[in-house]
């Protein structure tokens, strides 16, 4: 498999997200949607549902932190940092400061460039450059600095396709686990009443 080494900052744009002064809270008026971590799932590309609509009105010079399918969310706080790809999303959109957004550009798909992320040589280079000590955070100049291998288009789709499907194996698993403890609890409920109602009698 050819490949070559490449950085995240010459496939990608890492641009920061918004500051926000408080709790950001849905606005009645408000007209853009903001992506926070609560909708996003580890490994998961993101699908807009109505019950995450969170809008607000725009921050000041808020066109650079819009976001649009194909942009990658980097989880930047904390220890658990992660990339998500924006597959859908209500127009306009932004992130948030606990987010960075990655735009890539080239000759880099966005699912593989995610998936890439959230491997583990890519999260080695990302532990290494993470700083602080109450609140971890990984910097934008050293995020744009982590490698990655780039292999020809018909791989990166390959690659991004088995990611897919593990993430699809994944949510159907955790909605299979979801389901059988919903039909434990059921036949438990009905076991009880049963038993109640025996004793009643």
């Amino acid at each position: 498999m050819n490949a070559r080494t490449i950085t995240i900052g010459e496939c990608s744009k890492v641009l920061p997200g918004f500051s926000a002064k408080g709790a950001i809270i849905d606005e009645l008026d408000g007209t853009v949607q903001v992506v926070m971590a609560q909708h996003l799932t580890k490994g998961e590309q993101y699908h807009y549902r109505p019950e995450h609509r969170l809008k607000i009105t725009p921050p000041r010079n808020g066109e650079k932190y819009l976001i649009k399918p194909g942009d990658i969310l980097f989880m930047s706080r904390g220890v658990n940092n992660y990339a998500v790809l924006i597959e859908d999303i209500p127009q306009p959109a932004i992130a948030p400061l606990t987010f960075y957004i990655l735009r890539p550009r080239g000759e880099v798909i966005p699912a593989y460039l995610a998936w890439c992320l959230n491997q583990e040589p890519a999260r080695e280079q990302i532990s290494s450059i993470r700083t602080g000590a109450g609140t971890p955070m990984v910097p934008r100049n050293g995020l744009a600095e982590i490698t990655i291998p780039l292999p020809p288009l018909d791989v990166q789709q390959q690659l991004a396709t088995f990611a897919d499907l593990q993430a699809r194996e994944a949510k159907l698993l955790r909605e299979l686990v979801d389901e059988t403890e919903r039909m434990r609890r059921l036949a438990g409920q009905r076991l009880l009443t049963k038993l109640i109602g025996a004793i009643g009698q």
